[in-house]
């Protein structure tokens, strides 16, 4: 393909060796706006919510090759099983971890999400959606909201069959990056659907037989993508079911925990583990009630996780 000026896009979606872009600022007069391009170098991978400079093929507007990928201001990243680092989405502003009262929500992957989006300086929410089905009320979830809501987090309630809370939702996206992100079988897809009917995106029902009854969703999405909403924009993810967060430095796990952090700064000691050390901010502050249980005990399996993956 000859040379041709380069123009702004931002990624949609990486089909395996493919991405799907859409032009930023595109001339009103050009009917493609959408372009699927290969990427020209690998060095650095391509993810969700890029912004690339883009070749487009003079003979095929709707073809081109991505030349750079430029700098992002955030990167939602995990490791995977095998210890490897996995790009997710890039440029968010916002993480939206919606949960639901089956499969029933756990502290522990939400902790987890919650300390990635504030290591990577993202804002985040909780959204219990489904709230239309029985068994949202019950006092286990309620405490575990009651939870987040204590450290500031905010909380909603949405149900796609409804449109309950689906204005309250658009509201807190207003004009930034989300991305829509928990565990398979929460609703992701079709509370997308009920907040852009056009994005058409694949559901899934859970199913006893195909998760050996255990409750589990079943994946329906599979490729992370983009969609315009109002003026900002939402990223749809598949499911994760375990989420081990990248963090460069294992010590700085607990600034990912502020409640922690902050009784961190009482220790004697600056290289305190928390553990036997005298005169430990933390350890008073947990005898106090301080901190929740629930998340002492997070910030420990993570931590083991952390430093065994290290080992």
């Amino acid at each position: 393909m000859p040379d041709s000026p380069t123009v702004a896009a931002i990624v949609l979606s990486h089909l395996r060796r493919e991405v799907d872009v859409a032009l930023i600022d595109a001339d009103a007069a050009d009917d493609t706006t959408r372009v699927r391009c290969f990427q020209r170098s690998r060095a650095t991978e391509v993810v969700t919510g890029d912004r690339v400079l883009i070749e487009r093929d003079p003979e095929r507007p709707d073809r081109g090759v991505i030349v750079e990928v430029l700098p992002r201001r955030s990167l939602l990243q995990r490791r995977n099983r095998s210890g490897n680092v996995q790009a997710i989405c890039a440029n968010l502003d916002l993480l939206l971890i919606i949960v639901a009262a089956d499969p029933e929500p756990h502290a522990d992957l939400i902790d987890r999400y919650l300390v990635a989006a504030r290591l990577d300086g993202l804002d985040a929410a909780v959204i219990l959606n489904k709230c239309d089905l029985e068994g949202h009320r019950a006092p286990r979830i309620q405490s575990l909201l009651e939870l987040y809501r204590s450290l500031d987090v905010p909380v909603c309630a949405t149900s796609a069959e409804t449109g309950t809370g689906l204005a309250d939702l658009r509201r807190l996206v207003g004009t930034r990056t989300a991305a829509l992100v928990g565990q398979s079988g929460v609703g992701k897809s079709s509370l997308l659907n009920a907040l852009l009917p056009e994005a058409g995106a694949e559901v899934g029902t859970l199913s006893g037989k195909t998760n050996r009854g255990h409750g589990r969703g079943r994946h329906t999405t599979s490729t992370v993508r983009l969609y315009p909403l109002g003026d900002g924009l939402i990223i749809d993810s598949p499911g994760i079911r375990e989420l081990t967060p990248e963090i460069a430095d294992p010590g700085d796990l607990i600034i990912g925990f502020p409640e922690l952090d902050a009784a961190a700064r009482r220790c004697r000691f600056r290289n305190c583990r928390h553990d036997q050390e005298p005169d430990c901010g933390v350890t008073a502050a947990r005898a106090a009630g301080d901190i929740d249980p629930r998340r002492w005990r997070s910030y420990l399996m993570l931590k083991q996780e952390l430093v065994a993956g290290r080992a």
